[in-house]
């Protein structure tokens, strides 16, 4: 029972902690005068930050933020192992790249 109240509060504070570093992208990217390196540049962050990934450990199953499981098994078991992290990172990554082509091409569609 202790495990899973110490796993609840990790992913609070972890939540927490995303939350304020995303916040901080966005407002330091807020000046920048590209629009498009700006929504690249904040959903990359949003994806490191708050994609998960499953893991098990010893038989339990628990989830955790997706760069922290494939740096982690990249230093313990190398990096085939790493995949499993590295997997949800890249179909986060393609998703809000298409989100964020859809979203030009249909702003270039009204400019036109």
């Amino acid at each position: 029972m202790a495990y899973y109240q110490s796993y609840q509060y990790t992913w609070l504070f972890y939540l927490a902690a995303a939350v304020g570093f995303y916040y901080c992208v966005v407002k330091l990217s807020k000046y920048w005068k590209s629009g498009d390196l700006r929504n690249y540049t904040r959903m990359v962050a949003a994806v490191i930050l708050f994609t998960p990934a499953s893991h098990t450990v010893d038989g339990n199953f628990s989830l955790a933020p997706a760069f922290i499981v494939s740096l982690g098994e990249m230093l313990t078991h190398g990096s085939k192992a790493a995949m499993q992290g590295v997997v949800p990172l890249m179909l986060a990554l393609f998703l809000g790249a298409l989100i964020l082509t859809m979203q030009a091409f249909w702003k270039s569609k009204k400019a036109s």
